[in-house]
């Protein structure tokens, strides 16, 4: 787009043009080609409850980041006018994940490598105001959007009424084509100069790019966990809360961290396990492989005890 053409334009117009190919790549009717994703295995109703309860637990961590930025930056002259709290997704994602995993769903919720990677760069664009606008803007608007056919799908292959997709239920905005118009508008009149307004679009590209990596990788592990995320969370939360001990035994063992001073169990699949250990001031994710395919849940507790007692071999050899 020429510098002559962008000032012609509004902002928003303007913001729109620039990722109207980005949004494109994620329209699962925008390329016929390609093997189906999560989208399209949503909209035809093969997306397993398991994969779609995966999906909005990543959505879970993008969002506790945007909205804290949003909570800190709520008085701030250009941030601030586009801190809606009818807008706010934490607390229903909270109730979705309560009622999709069971009330230990923070132990089996995870983010995977690219929400961690979205995450942290929603934190380092939120460090400026303009920042928070780009990746508020391209999440809510979109929730307002494409996001309430993702709900109307989600009802109606899972059966939902209210709990399970209260996600994309904004009780707060009457109108959803009169709430983005009047978003859109003060986009036209935000107090930027040109080059910040250069920068604010960018970081919407690069939010629509993470928004695409995490869907990739999602899409990569289709029907890949024969465990169900309640179980996840469920045997999680049993050993970070009543084997913590057991917990760091394991990776200091069998997951070769003897310098870890604390660890917690993240989650597993059907072929192996996965732990955080505690290593100086951060944390390191641990992988340890069972011994053979799981694929029951009973089959889960002889194989962690298993690990256990090699670890604790290998420590006191």
């Amino acid at each position: 787009m020429s510098a002559d053409t962008a000032a012609a334009m509004s902002f928003s117009a303007r913001i729109r043009e620039a990722s109207w190919s980005r949004h494109r790549r994620l329209d699962p009717s925008s390329d016929a080609d390609r093997e189906p994703g999560l989208f399209d295995r949503l909209f035809d109703g093969s997306l397993s409850l398991a994969d779609y309860t995966r999906w909005h637990a990543q959505q879970f961590f993008a969002y506790e980041a945007i909205e804290a930025a949003g909570d800190r930056l709520a008085a701030d002259p250009v941030a601030g006018p586009f801190v809606f709290p009818e807008l706010a997704r934490l607390g229903a994602l909270e109730a979705d994940l309560r009622f999709l995993m069971g009330p230990k769903w923070r132990s089996g919720a995870e983010p995977l490598p690219a929400t961690r990677a979205y995450v942290e760069r929603i934190h380092e664009a939120a460090a400026e105001p303009a920042g928070y606008v780009a990746h508020a803007y391209t999440r809510y608007l979109g929730d307002l959007s494409g996001g309430q056919a993702f709900g109307k799908a989600a009802r109606r292959n899972y059966g939902f009424d209210g709990a399970g997709a209260s996600f994309y239920e904004f009780t707060g905005i009457g109108s959803p084509k009169a709430f983005k118009d009047e978003y859109r508008s003060r986009l036209d009149a935000i107090g930027l100069d040109e080059d910040a307004k250069s920068r604010l679009v960018e970081e919407v590209l690069a939010a629509y790019d993470h928004n695409g990596a995490v869907l990739a990788e999602l899409g990569a592990n289709l029907d890949r966990n024969p465990f169900e995320p309640k179980v996840v969370a469920a045997v999680c939360h049993h050993m970070n809360h009543d084997h913590a001990a057991d917990t760091l035994v394991i990776c200091r063992g069998a997951g070769g961290r003897p310098e870890a001073h604390a660890a917690r169990m993240t989650g597993f699949d059907g072929d192996g396990a996965d732990f955080a250990a505690a290593v100086g001031d951060g944390e390191v994710p641990i992988r340890i492989a069972w011994a053979r395919p799981l694929t029951e849940r009973a089959e889960v507790r002889p194989e962690i005890v298993r690990i256990f007692t090699e670890s604790k071999a290998l420590l006191e050899a």
